[in-house]
């Protein structure tokens, strides 16, 4: 079909579908798994896309289906990374399409710099699947540079392997629990503090992270764990919905840190492993910084994850306007 029989429009609810199957497909045609679900979808355009009709952007045939989809979304308030989500469906590649829409992407984030923090030194960040080598060649000839490396870990919680995940003993002093809402306020100051060290980090207000985690559709509290000292989280993991129902998805695993390298995160990753087996999932995935300063590769990998897929984030600068002038 001819490109000029395309038009463009910005993003509404009822393409909440349509959007999150391009996304996959983009996935699968380089080589990694479906990781996108409607939910998720839903969450970020409601909670970190600012402007519906301006930072949203799909691309739709003569008959309504969306062959090319991008958002922009806004760092939360005293951030500085744009963390760009698109993508073309696979059968179109080839067409311009992925170059018109991240050459708009682009535009659309140094537009949000310039009003929201113009002083600031911010980037636009895109990720990859390794396997993406379309996606990769845009983001070179754009000016992108690979700026951090991820993996895609998964655990076999299936038959014998579901069995034998038992959790790891957790450090004197502290009780494993699941997740109950009581403990929500105490979670997010956790998690804002654990992850300070870690590269890209911006802290979300709790409203926003709220909806992003415990408080998505896609969230499983009965098989997310926490460490307690007193009444206080030491250490979480909490689990999610993947588009794939034989598999749960482990969002977010963090210990503060005064409890780091004591064995919280593996008595932790143990507890959800053996909860979701128990529960009937066949595997859990999660995805993980390659060069983490808290080593967490090497504790996925004793609690019996291996990597299943590689991506990269690649990053493009702008300045601020002192250093433009």
């Amino acid at each position: 079909m001819p490109t000029a029989q395309l038009t463009t429009r910005p993003y509404a609810d009822a393409d909440a579908e349509a959007v999150t199957d391009l996304l996959n497909e983009v996935d699968i045609a380089a080589g990694g798994q479906p990781a996108n679900d409607v939910d998720e979808t839903r969450a970020v355009i409601d909670s970190i896309v600012r402007d519906v009709a301006r930072d949203t952007r799909v691309v739709v045939t003569g008959d309504g289906e969306i062959v090319a989809v991008g958002l922009v979304p806004t760092p939360p308030p005293g951030g500085f990374r744009v963390d760009l989500v698109g993508g073309v469906r696979p059968l179109w590649y080839g067409r311009g399409l992925g170059r018109e829409l991240l050459d708009w992407q682009v535009e659309r984030a140094r537009e949000i710099h310039q009003a929201v923090a113009p002083q600031a030194r911010w980037a636009v960040h895109a990720d990859v699947l390794a396997g993406n080598d379309p996606a990769i060649r845009l983001y070179r000839r754009f000016g992108f540079t690979a700026v951090r490396h991820w993996f895609e870990m998964v655990a076999d919680t299936s038959g014998d392997a579901g069995a034998r995940a038992v959790a790891a003993p957790l450090p004197e002093g502290l009780a494993l629990v699941p997740y109950s809402p009581g403990f929500g306020n105490d979670l997010y100051a956790a998690h804002m503090t654990a992850f300070e060290d870690h590269w890209g980090y911006q802290r979300r207000p709790e409203d926003e992270w709220r909806r992003l985690t415990v408080e998505s559709a896609t969230f499983l509290p009965a098989l997310s764990r926490l460490a307690l000292a007193g009444n206080r989280v030491a250490g979480y993991c909490l689990a999610y919905t993947d588009p794939q129902p034989h598999r749960v998805y482990v969002g977010h695993v963090g210990t503060s840190r005064e409890w780091r390298r004591r064995g919280v995160a593996s008595a932790l990753l143990g507890a959800v492993l053996a909860a979701a087996g128990n529960a009937g999932a066949e595997e859990v995935v999660l995805n993980v910084d390659a060069s983490s300063p808290t080593g967490a590769v090497g504790v996925y990998e004793r609690a019996g994850f291996e990597v299943d897929s590689r991506g990269v984030t690649y990053a493009l600068t702008l300045e601020s306007r002192t250093a433009i002038d």
